[in-house]
């Protein structure tokens, strides 16, 4: 089938030629095979291809009685690896007049010319291939590759993206509940701005509890409650017992917001009712106590108090300490808040009980405005 103008080969041309062992399709203008044209030839041990178009020879896998092999003419730039591999058993090979470069693509070719005894692979002079740098034609075996150079520029900086990746993968993964709250904190940001500017005055009682007067509160942010609290679970005896009986239930009735007892809307996402909780609210008591420190839910509650402290320029945080907390155990943010913070201790004896709930009462009062010395000094 030499010289006939052949232009394409379909998959199924030679699909009954089983037993066919020697096939020359020799110039022709072939430009591609189809991938395993050949693996049902099993028995084919001879296979003319030269003066044709092929770019490549991956059609050729699974040929593994061929013994000839002639593609010289063509336009491939190297001979594919599993040719010149057990368990191929290639006995004569003619691969002259291609296009090759003399770069480490062809490494492995050049080192099967100079150390293989068993193939003939036609004269020396006709493999050749040309430098790209001073465009010159060199016999194959005639120059010396140093492709350790090579490898380094793609090895080293494979290896330092690796490294780049696998550091950015780690620390997202130790960080991802801390970036999740941040992305929260931004998202209440904007939800509280808009809160501010679509506040409605006629849901906000003008009775005696509301300073209208405050010197540091635009009516515009006044809120429904004094105090928002913020415990652990286990503390809620002592807010029952201890807190709202002294606070709601005294003589100057301030208006507590507990999230358990239903003040903010339920059936909303927890973020955004602890969130709605402390926006409607004057103040953010927060009960610290051991177990607060482990919980992650009273630790956003205490967080976002302090942000609005930031938003508002006012003084909304106020620090109830109950019992008695491990160093090992106060977090970050709240050793921040003790540098300029005074925490109110529940005393055990009686007289000092009053001058707590006397302490608390007047922090519910009027609001403060935020210290800014402390971060000026820093």
């Amino acid at each position: 089938m030499s010289n006939n103008n052949i232009e394409d080969i379909n998959r199924n041309d030679f699909s009954s030629l089983v037993n066919l062992k020697y096939m020359d399709l020799s110039h022709n203008a072939i430009e591609s095979l189809p991938e395993n044209q050949f693996h049902h030839m099993i028995n084919l041990i001879y296979l003319n291809l030269a003066g044709n178009k092929l770019a490549n020879l991956n059609p050729l896998k699974g040929l593994y009685g061929l013994q000839t092999l002639i593609v010289y003419g063509n336009a491939i730039t190297t001979l594919p690896a599993f040719l010149i591999q057990n368990p191929y058993n290639l006995l004569r090979i003619e691969f002259g007049d291609i296009p090759f470069s003399c770069n480490c693509d062809i490494q492995h070719l050049q080192h099967w010319i100079m150390t293989d005894t068993k193939t003939y692979i036609g004269p020396q002079p006709t493999y050749m291939c040309k430098s790209p740098a001073i465009r010159e034609n060199h016999g194959i075996t005639e120059f010396s590759l140093d492709c350790s150079l090579h490898l380094e520029q793609y090895i080293a900086p494979s290896v330092a993206g690796l490294l780049l990746i696998g550091v950015i993968v780690s620390v997202v993964y130790k960080c991802r509940w801390r970036l999740h709250y941040k992305c929260w904190t931004l998202c209440c940001q904007r939800r509280y701005q808009q809160y501010i500017d679509n506040d409605d005055d006629a849901d906000i009682n003008s009775d005696d509890d509301e300073d209208v007067d405050a010197p540091y509160e635009a009516p515009i942010m006044r809120r429904r409650y004094h105090a928002y609290v913020a415990y652990h679970k286990d503390n809620e005896a002592w807010v029952n017992d201890q807190l709202i009986a002294n606070i709601e239930d005294g003589p100057e009735r301030f208006r507590l917001c507990l999230k358990e007892r239903g003040d903010i809307p339920a059936g909303h996402y927890i973020l955004n009712a602890i969130c709605h909780g402390i926006k409607q609210s004057r103040k953010t008591i927060a009960v610290l106590s051991e177990n607060f420190m482990d919980d992650g839910w009273c630790h956003y509650q205490l967080h976002f108090a302090r942000m609005r402290m930031v938003t508002d320029n006012v003084d909304v945080l106020i620090l109830v300490q109950i019992g008695e907390i491990p160093d090992c155990k106060k977090t970050l943010l709240l050793r921040q808040l003790l540098c300029y913070k005074e925490v109110l201790k529940w005393p055990d004896d009686l007289v000092g009980q009053q001058l707590f709930w006397n302490q608390l009462k007047m922090k519910l009062r009027k609001p403060v405005p935020v210290d800014r010395r402390f971060d000026e000094d820093r």
